[in-house]
């Protein structure tokens, strides 16, 4: 009650005021970000994790190969200076500075690449991003345990050469080793840390980075504390000392922080569905359009869930319109295929919509006529006022255009990603945000049974023909092969695709350097505080 009390009240002032802007506007007096990062991190790992929370600090402390341009995401140089394709994108060659540094001092080498990277294919490390390492000679073959980490095709010619062998050519290759899966670690140090802290050798006592900030705090559930690093190659264009990142859930007492000027940032799709009509008016709300997009997995393996007909039952009774419109109201897109808009040459592919009548069909011929006999069945979600709502809505769907009744169930963020991973749910609130601007990022993630392949879905056909797409050099006939691959995915049904996000979040006017794009990805090395910004200016 206490909790509801706070968020109506917030919605009262949110309507109330007549400010063009949400909430305080004053600018701090030095250059520290307060950032509402959502959920804790799961971890600070760069193999570790797969989360949104987590993406932004790590990203801010380790630096890889490739960076993201802060404006359309192209690959600009990280610790590589340069880079060259080879014998038709078969082969890359990464050319290192030599004045990357780790936090103690030593060196970047691509040595440090070669230890990551091994790390990252290894089964033992059971990364959910490993499939990104797939594209590397042996990848795949190593993360089922049939090679060696030591056979992954990344080379370290020279202290400042790293040669990455592909598995088949790869021309967006680049594009990908912004990712922070791709990052070095000190190979000089990881085998002590790990021996002698484990899971901890990433606590601020212990850990060495090399990106533009480094971390000095970690409270769990409460804040994590990164600050410029000194050493860091490119110290002269990073200008925020410190960023403070906001641990909570709670999307209401996020936007409350946010309007006292606590936070001056907020993840995109994080404001509480209530408040979004009102805060649309104001200068500070941000929105477009992402390449997200919002989706159930479903878990093909659970009867009477292994049955296609139930599957593409289940999809067709959903009123995508219904929810995006109604519920949600922030301009999002009802999804009827996996990769969303905005991919320059991509047709895709468009799966079948709103049809109660046909799933009430299929459903029975499954062998359930009006719902009767089905089990009861769970949709899991994290913890999310947003999240809950979309469960609902969809369980009143379900239970109306097909007879049958789910339960709910909600979790926080790390429990959730855990039952992810072990595939225990029957059904599953999921989301992908692309990693970089290619249908590849979407399509590759149904491709082999990773850990962010969450249905267990596996097709050989459908792997041949990513594949093929991968290795062909005409775009045109590349972008065919892609949309054949979506087409086979949607027919198969593994997952439920609900809506392609819009992006939706709050600014402080001061915040400089945090432009809105496609993936929604901020790089925090080029972003600064206005302190001279005054409403009106």
């Amino acid at each position: 009650m206490q909790r509801l009390t706070l968020t109506l009240l917030l919605f009262v002032a949110a309507c109330a005021d007549k400010s063009e802007y949400f909430g305080s506007t004053t600018p701090p007096a030095t250059q520290e970000l307060r950032f509402w990062n959502a959920a804790e991190p799961r971890s600070l790992d760069p193999h570790k994790t797969g989360g949104i929370p987590e993406f932004y600090i790590i990203t801010s402390i380790f630096e890889s190969l490739t960076c993201y341009d802060p404006k359309t995401l192209e690959p600009i140089p990280g610790v590589a200076e340069r880079w060259e394709a080879v014998d038709g994108a078969r082969k890359w060659i990464f050319y290192l500075r030599r004045n990357a540094v780790w936090t103690d001092g030593r060196p970047v080498t691509a040595h440090d690449f070669v230890y990551a990277w091994r790390r990252a294919a290894s089964p033992q490390t059971a990364s959910p991003y490993v499939g990104l390492m797939f594209y590397v000679k042996n990848g795949e073959q190593i993360s089922l345990g049939e090679l060696s980490p030591t056979e992954l095709g990344v080379i370290a010619q020279d202290d400042y050469t790293l040669v990455v062998e592909m598995q088949r050519p790869t021309a967006f290759f680049p594009k990908m080793t912004s990712h922070h899966i791709f990052a070095p670690l000190p190979s000089h140090a990881m085998d002590n840390l790990l021996a002698n802290y484990g899971e901890k050798w990433t606590a601020v006592e212990n850990i060495i980075t090399n990106g533009p900030f480094k971390l000095v705090e970690h409270k769990p559930y409460d804040q994590v504390v990164v600050v410029k690093n000194p050493l860091y190659w490119d110290s002269a264009t990073v200008q925020l000392e410190r960023i403070v990142f906001i641990h909570t859930e709670d999307t209401a007492t996020g936007l409350n922080l946010y309007k006292a000027g606590e936070v001056y940032t907020m993840q995109s799709g994080s404001i509480p569905l209530a408040f979004i009509k009102a805060l649309k008016q104001k200068k500070d709300y941000v929105s477009g359009q992402l390449f997200f997009t919002y989706y159930y997995s479903i878990n093909i393996q659970r009867k009477p869930l292994d049955d296609l007909r139930v599957r593409k039952a289940l999809s067709m009774a959903i009123d995508r319109q219904a929810i995006t419109d109604k519920l949600i109201g922030k301009g999002d897109i009802p999804a009827y295929s996996f990769v969303p808009p905005g991919v320059a040459g991509y047709k895709g592919y468009r799966g079948e919509g709103f049809n109660p009548e046909r799933a009430r069909q299929l459903l029975a011929e499954a062998g359930f006529p009006n719902g009767k006999g089905f089990p009861k069945l769970t949709i899991y979600f994290n913890t999310s006022d947003a999240q809950r709502q979309i469960a609902e809505a969809v369980q009143r769907m379900w239970k109306e255009h097909l007879g049958i009744l789910v339960d709910l169930q909600n979790e926080e963020w790390q429990t959730f990603q855990a039952r992810w991973e072990r595939r225990d749910f029957d059904f599953s609130r999921d989301g992908w945000q692309g990693d970089y601007i290619d249908p590849n990022t979407f399509l590759d993630l149904m491709g082999a049974d990773t850990p962010n392949n969450h249905s267990g879905w596996i097709s050989e056909d459908y792997r041949r023909l990513l594949d093929a797409a991968n290795s062909e050099a005409d775009e045109t006939k590349r972008m065919d092969l892609l949309a054949r691959a979506e087409e086979m995915l949607m027919q198969a049904q593994p997952i439920i695709p609900i809506y392609f996000y819009s992006m939706s979040y709050l600014k402080k006017p001061f915040v400089e350097g945090w432009y809105p794009n496609l993936a929604d990805v901020h790089p925090l090395k080029f972003v600064y505080i206005k302190q001279n910004w005054k409403e009106g200016s």
